[in-house]
Protein backbone atom coordinates (compact mmCIF):
# COMPACT_ATOMS: atom_id res chain seq x y z
CA UNK A 1 0.00 0.00 0.00
CA UNK A 2 1.59 3.30 -0.53
CA UNK A 3 1.82 6.50 1.97
CA UNK A 4 -1.59 8.14 0.28
CA UNK A 5 -3.17 5.14 0.22
CA UNK A 6 -1.84 4.00 3.53
CA UNK A 7 -2.98 7.52 5.62
CA UNK A 8 -6.42 7.54 3.73
CA UNK A 9 -7.00 3.88 5.14
CA UNK A 10 -6.14 5.41 8.52
CA UNK A 11 -7.66 8.60 8.70
CA UNK A 12 -10.91 6.40 7.40
CA UNK A 13 -10.42 3.58 10.17
CA UNK A 14 -9.39 6.23 13.21
CA UNK A 15 -12.76 8.07 11.98
CA UNK A 16 -15.07 5.87 11.99
CA UNK A 17 -13.90 4.30 15.60
CA UNK A 18 -13.89 8.06 17.34
CA UNK A 19 -17.45 8.68 15.59
CA UNK A 20 -18.68 5.51 17.18
CA UNK A 21 -17.06 6.21 20.85
CA UNK A 22 -20.59 6.37 23.55
CA UNK A 23 -21.21 9.61 24.91
CA UNK A 24 -20.23 8.61 28.50
CA UNK A 25 -17.28 7.20 27.15
CA UNK A 26 -16.45 10.41 25.63
CA UNK A 27 -17.06 12.79 27.89
CA UNK A 28 -14.93 10.41 30.50
CA UNK A 29 -11.87 10.25 28.15
CA UNK A 30 -12.30 14.35 27.59
CA UNK A 31 -11.87 14.98 31.29
CA UNK A 32 -8.70 13.04 31.87
CA UNK A 33 -7.51 15.24 28.90
CA UNK A 34 -8.27 18.16 30.19
CA UNK A 35 -6.98 17.27 33.86
CA UNK A 36 -3.47 15.53 31.98
CA UNK A 37 -3.29 19.08 30.11
CA UNK A 38 -3.95 21.51 33.11
CA UNK A 39 -1.69 18.90 35.22
CA UNK A 40 1.10 19.18 32.83
CA UNK A 41 4.21 21.52 32.70
CA UNK A 42 3.50 22.85 29.62
CA UNK A 43 0.21 24.47 30.86
CA UNK A 44 1.31 25.92 34.18
CA UNK A 45 4.21 27.51 32.43
CA UNK A 46 2.54 29.22 29.45
CA UNK A 47 0.38 31.99 29.25
CA UNK A 48 -0.46 32.42 25.44
CA UNK A 49 -2.05 29.38 23.68
CA UNK A 50 -3.01 28.33 20.07
CA UNK A 51 -5.76 25.79 20.60
CA UNK A 52 -7.95 23.79 18.08
CA UNK A 53 -11.59 24.36 18.42
CA UNK A 54 -13.28 20.56 18.19
CA UNK A 55 -16.06 19.44 16.29
CA UNK A 56 -17.71 16.35 16.09
CA UNK A 57 -16.28 13.68 17.53
CA UNK A 58 -12.79 15.46 18.35
CA UNK A 59 -11.21 15.40 21.78
CA UNK A 60 -13.26 18.41 23.20
CA UNK A 61 -11.28 21.54 23.11
CA UNK A 62 -14.31 23.49 24.50
CA UNK A 63 -13.55 22.95 28.07
CA UNK A 64 -9.78 23.49 27.97
CA UNK A 65 -10.50 27.07 26.52
CA UNK A 66 -12.93 27.72 28.91
CA UNK A 67 -10.27 26.51 31.65
CA UNK A 68 -7.84 28.00 29.92
CA UNK A 69 -9.51 31.72 30.12
CA UNK A 70 -10.91 31.44 33.47
CA UNK A 71 -6.86 30.81 34.59
CA UNK A 72 -5.85 33.97 32.82
CA UNK A 73 -4.43 32.85 29.91
CA UNK A 74 -4.43 34.31 26.64
CA UNK A 75 -5.89 31.82 23.82
CA UNK A 76 -5.60 31.78 20.06
CA UNK A 77 -8.06 29.76 18.06
CA UNK A 78 -6.91 29.40 13.98
CA UNK A 79 -9.34 30.80 11.20
CA UNK A 80 -9.39 29.70 7.97
CA UNK A 81 -9.58 32.50 5.49
CA UNK A 82 -8.90 29.85 2.34
CA UNK A 83 -6.62 26.69 0.84
CA UNK A 84 -4.33 29.42 -0.03
CA UNK A 85 -4.30 31.82 2.75
CA UNK A 86 -4.29 28.72 5.57
CA UNK A 87 -4.43 29.36 9.36
CA UNK A 88 -4.73 33.02 10.46
CA UNK A 89 -4.65 33.33 14.43
CA UNK A 90 -6.96 35.29 16.47
CA UNK A 91 -7.68 36.05 20.52
CA UNK A 92 -11.08 34.93 21.72
CA UNK A 93 -12.11 35.91 24.89
CA UNK A 94 -15.42 33.97 25.37
CA UNK A 95 -16.60 30.46 23.57
CA UNK A 96 -19.37 33.45 22.52
CA UNK A 97 -16.44 34.81 20.58
CA UNK A 98 -16.79 31.82 18.04
CA UNK A 99 -19.33 31.46 14.89
CA UNK A 100 -19.73 28.57 12.20
CA UNK A 101 -16.95 29.30 9.36
CA UNK A 102 -14.96 26.72 7.05
CA UNK A 103 -15.87 22.94 7.17
CA UNK A 104 -18.40 24.23 9.59
CA UNK A 105 -16.02 24.51 12.53
CA UNK A 106 -16.43 27.43 14.89
CA UNK A 107 -13.92 29.82 14.65
CA UNK A 108 -13.31 33.40 15.77
CA UNK A 109 -15.92 36.24 15.24
CA UNK A 110 -14.24 39.21 12.64
CA UNK A 111 -13.66 41.78 15.38
CA UNK A 112 -11.67 39.11 17.04
CA UNK A 113 -8.13 41.13 17.67
CA UNK A 114 -5.87 39.47 15.63
CA UNK A 115 -3.12 36.92 17.28
CA UNK A 116 0.63 37.39 16.98
CA UNK A 117 2.32 34.15 16.10
CA UNK A 118 5.11 35.12 18.16
CA UNK A 119 3.29 35.03 21.28
CA UNK A 120 2.58 31.80 21.58
CA UNK A 121 4.07 29.31 24.28
CA UNK A 122 1.67 26.02 23.80
CA UNK A 123 -0.29 25.00 20.77
CA UNK A 124 -2.64 22.31 21.13
CA UNK A 125 -3.56 20.38 17.49
CA UNK A 126 -5.73 18.37 16.02
CA UNK A 127 -4.97 15.25 14.09
CA UNK A 128 -6.29 11.68 12.94
CA UNK A 129 -3.67 9.60 14.33
CA UNK A 130 0.15 10.43 16.17
CA UNK A 131 3.02 7.94 17.24
CA UNK A 132 5.27 7.93 19.45
CA UNK A 133 8.16 9.43 17.40
CA UNK A 134 6.17 12.48 16.97
CA UNK A 135 4.30 11.55 13.76
CA UNK A 136 0.83 12.98 13.11
CA UNK A 137 -1.69 12.72 10.38
CA UNK A 138 -4.13 15.66 9.88
CA UNK A 139 -7.39 16.17 8.10
CA UNK A 140 -5.10 16.01 4.72
CA UNK A 141 -5.36 19.86 3.36
CA UNK A 142 -1.95 20.54 5.46
CA UNK A 143 -3.23 23.63 7.37
CA UNK A 144 -1.36 22.91 10.19
CA UNK A 145 2.04 21.67 8.69
CA UNK A 146 2.20 25.22 6.73
CA UNK A 147 1.23 27.62 9.98
CA UNK A 148 3.43 24.91 12.10
CA UNK A 149 6.77 25.45 10.00
CA UNK A 150 6.20 29.67 10.91
CA UNK A 151 5.92 28.82 14.64
CA UNK A 152 9.59 28.80 16.27
CA UNK A 153 10.91 25.22 17.06
CA UNK A 154 11.33 25.46 20.50
CA UNK A 155 6.91 25.96 21.37
CA UNK A 156 6.20 23.06 22.61
CA UNK A 157 3.31 21.32 20.00
CA UNK A 158 1.31 18.83 21.25
CA UNK A 159 -1.59 16.76 20.50
CA UNK A 160 -4.54 16.03 21.99
CA UNK A 161 -5.39 12.22 21.48
CA UNK A 162 -8.01 9.35 22.64
CA UNK A 163 -5.56 6.40 23.31
CA UNK A 164 -6.82 4.20 20.04
CA UNK A 165 -5.22 7.01 17.88
CA UNK A 166 -1.83 6.60 19.30
CA UNK A 167 -0.41 4.16 16.83
CA UNK A 168 2.79 2.47 16.48
CA UNK A 169 3.92 4.00 13.31
CA UNK A 170 2.48 6.37 11.69
CA UNK A 171 3.59 7.48 7.66
CA UNK A 172 4.74 11.05 7.25
CA UNK A 173 6.86 12.89 4.32
CA UNK A 174 9.16 15.15 4.70
CA UNK A 175 6.26 17.94 4.53
CA UNK A 176 4.94 17.01 8.20
CA UNK A 177 5.40 18.82 10.69
CA UNK A 178 6.46 16.46 13.94
CA UNK A 179 4.47 17.11 17.42
CA UNK A 180 6.68 17.03 20.29
CA UNK A 181 4.29 15.45 22.50
CA UNK A 182 0.94 14.06 23.59
CA UNK A 183 -1.61 13.85 26.03
CA UNK A 184 -4.32 11.31 25.61
CA UNK A 185 -6.68 10.03 28.16
CA UNK A 186 -4.03 7.52 29.40
CA UNK A 187 -1.25 9.40 30.00
CA UNK A 188 1.25 12.32 28.49
CA UNK A 189 3.66 11.70 25.93
CA UNK A 190 6.88 14.21 25.71
CA UNK A 191 9.16 13.35 22.48
CA UNK A 192 11.74 15.26 23.30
Amino acid sequence: MDLYNNKVYIRKSIIEKRDSIITDIKNEWDQSILEELIDSKFYKYSLVLFIFVSFGSEVDTHKIISCALNDGKIVYVPKIKSKDKGIEIFRINTLSDLKLGYFNILEPLENCPVGNIKDIDLILIPGIAFDRNGGRIGYGAGFYDRFLTNINSAVPKLALAYQFKVLDEVPITEFDVRIDGIISNKELITLY
